[in-house]
């Protein structure tokens, strides 16, 4: 049985063309034996669905273990395996794949160490709550759409939460509680809400590393980059909505929505109106 047979990408899953990372969801056959060469990614997989035994090998050793909802495995980059499951039905499994310069910028910025001495994540079955919900999550913002800066900003905290929690690296040093870079990279967001921003070039102007950016972000306004970037773009909407012109369309241009849909979802999470309901109501 070659890949394409033992699994196929489900049919329902979107094109969501993130680069910061890639989840896609799979369909899996009851059993089957497969070779995966060696990826540039680091590898996650969350069971969602059925039962089944689970073997990999990597040289000579076979490593076995039983696979149900909720047991995650991981695959460190650069790691060819064999692997081969058994089980009484199909499967549905989530992917997030993390490219390993991802891993190695947060290895230096926050350990100042190589990621071959922190160790890379590498394990056939593991439970931990807190990689399925972020992965749960992923999968609910790639089935609405949501823009690059929210997968991002999850490749971040994926890449620290792995190195830490499934590999050697200490916990990273607290950031410190400095309001003012947070002041700064907040009027950066008010003042280019409308262009496609980066957790990056946030962080850039904070002085400060990714990971520590949005701990320290979160720490002093009490949510993340993410959302008030989303509530400062909601904000200006409600302005523009005020007038009979422009349209809605253009609206969701000039606040920096990828798309009037995005707008309206937004819009509607955060007022419980629509942009066409919230403008019929105030004109």
């Amino acid at each position: 049985m070659n890949a394409e047979q033992a699994r196929r990408r489900r049919d329902d899953w979107p094109e969501v063309g993130w680069t910061s990372l890639r989840v896609v969801q799979f369909d899996n056959a009851e059993q089957a034996e497969l070779h995966l060469p060696p990826s540039g990614c680091q590898s996650v997989v969350l069971v969602n669905k059925g039962l089944s035994r689970i073997e990999s090998r990597h040289g000579s050793t076979w490593r076995g273990a039983e696979y149900g909802p909720g047991m995650i495995g991981l695959t460190a980059p650069g790691q060819p395996t064999d692997i081969r499951w058994c089980g009484s039905e199909r499967s549905f499994t989530t992917h997030v794949e993390l490219p390993s310069a991802l891993i190695d910028r947060t290895c230096v910025e926050l350990w100042g160490r190589d990621a071959s001495r922190l160790g890379r994540p590498d394990a056939l079955a593991v439970q931990d709550p807190v990689l399925s919900s972020v992965i749960d999550a992923l999968c609910v913002a790639a089935r609405a759409g949501v823009d690059e800066f929210y997968a991002e900003s999850a490749a971040t905290f994926l890449a620290v939460h792995l190195l830490t929690m499934h590999a050697a690296a200490p916990p990273p040093r607290e950031a410190g509680r400095e309001d003012h870079r947070v002041r700064r990279a907040a009027q950066f967001i008010r003042d280019n809400h409308s262009q496609p921003l980066t957790l990056a070039e946030m962080a850039a102007v904070a002085d400060l590393s990714p990971f520590h950016f949005l701990r320290l972000f979160k720490a002093v306004t009490g949510q993340t980059p993410y959302r008030f970037l989303t509530k400062v773009r909601v904000e200006r909407a409600r302005r523009h909505l005020t007038r009979p012109e422009p349209s809605i369309t253009d609206i969701a241009h000039l606040c920096g929505f990828a798309s009037p849909s995005r707008l309206t979802a937004a819009f509607r999470s955060e007022t419980g109106l629509s942009p066409s309901e919230f403008r019929a109501a105030s004109l």
